[in-house]
């Protein structure tokens, strides 16, 4: 990988990772669904100018039930409840389970008939354990609530893998920056109504505000931008290795502005989960690997 591709990589790591501390911020304040819809509305609209800049169509005559139906899986739902567990949940714990999505990936495509490799299946049962690790031994009490974002955050991986499924036979062929924007609009759409009947009775705060605009603009639109631009440049299975970065620089912002603690739990749990990337994506040697396939961590983006 080139220099700029390696540099687009950290500022992803960095970017994504701190779309959870933001959410941390606004959720509290605005509540999730608020949160989710402003992230959506700002997200497309960026990824729109962009396009225009580009001069690049929508191509909506073409695409638009698709928009809609995986607009749904890919953002409307997983966002959603990524601001849910954001009530509950550290920062770093967000990040370490959104990076479970891989697995999710190995099981619907076992499902679907295709035979995984001994390497993936191991990264699945490692990444599990990543998650109980967390679960039991972690800095949150587990009650019914934290119970339910984690549950939240599984369907969140299970729904962004699903969706990697879909956009491969639904837009093949369809420039992916174009594909991101279309499933943002699309999903953003049933929320509309959501942010319209919570929109908050008194101004949020500067800080709530900053978050909110960070959050769509930079964390979703402007990166969803880079990260198509590493899967130009150095392909979809390096430019997915920023699955490694998100969760450490979410725990690091945590920690940093939040004043999460970082305990040997959280750090255990998160190895395990980036040992189960990498064993899914077969970057471990000396274990047995099956034919090659795209597992993709991002999946609207080519793949939050």
């Amino acid at each position: 990988m080139n220099s700029a591709v390696v540099i687009r990589l950290i500022l992803l790591g960095m970017i994504w990772g701190a779309s959870f501390l933001f959410q941390r911020v606004s959720v509290p304040v605005v509540g999730a669904g608020m949160t989710a819809a402003m992230r959506m509305i700002l997200g497309a609209l960026t990824l729109v100018v962009l396009l225009a800049l580009m001069r690049k169509p929508m191509e909506w005559r073409a695409h638009w039930r698709n928009y809609l139906l995986v607009g749904f899986t890919a953002t409307t739902l997983p966002f959603l409840l990524f601001a849910f567990a954001a009530y509950y949940l550290p920062a770093g714990y967000i990040a370490v389970l959104n990076a479970t999505v891989p697995m999710f990936t190995v099981l619907l495509a076992s499902l679907a008939g295709t035979r995984a490799s001994l390497s993936k299946w191991l990264g699945v049962m490692v990444g599990f354990l990543g998650v109980f690790t967390l679960a039991r031994f972690g800095t949150v009490s587990m009650t019914v609530q934290v119970g339910l974002a984690f549950v939240g955050l599984l369907i969140a991986s299970l729904s962004y893998a699903f969706t990697a499924r879909a956009v491969q036979e639904r837009f093949k062929g369809v420039d992916p920056l174009i594909v991101a924007a279309g499933n943002m609009i699309g999903g953003t759409l049933p929320l509309l109504p959501v942010a319209a009947y919570t929109w908050p009775a008194q101004m949020p705060t500067f800080a709530v505000l900053a978050s909110l605009v960070m959050l769509g603009v930079v964390c979703t639109g402007l990166a969803y931008a880079l990260h198509f631009q590493n899967i130009r440049e150095a392909g979809s299975e390096r430019a997915v290795t920023v699955t490694f970065l998100v969760p450490l620089f979410a725990l690091l912002w945590g920690a940093l502005f939040l004043g999460e603690a970082i305990t040997w739990a959280s750090v255990f749990g998160c190895g395990l989960v980036l040992v189960a990337v990498a064993l899914i994506f077969e970057w471990v040697p000396g274990i047995p690997r099956g034919a090659r396939s795209p597992v993709l961590a991002k999946p609207v983006r080519d793949a939050s």
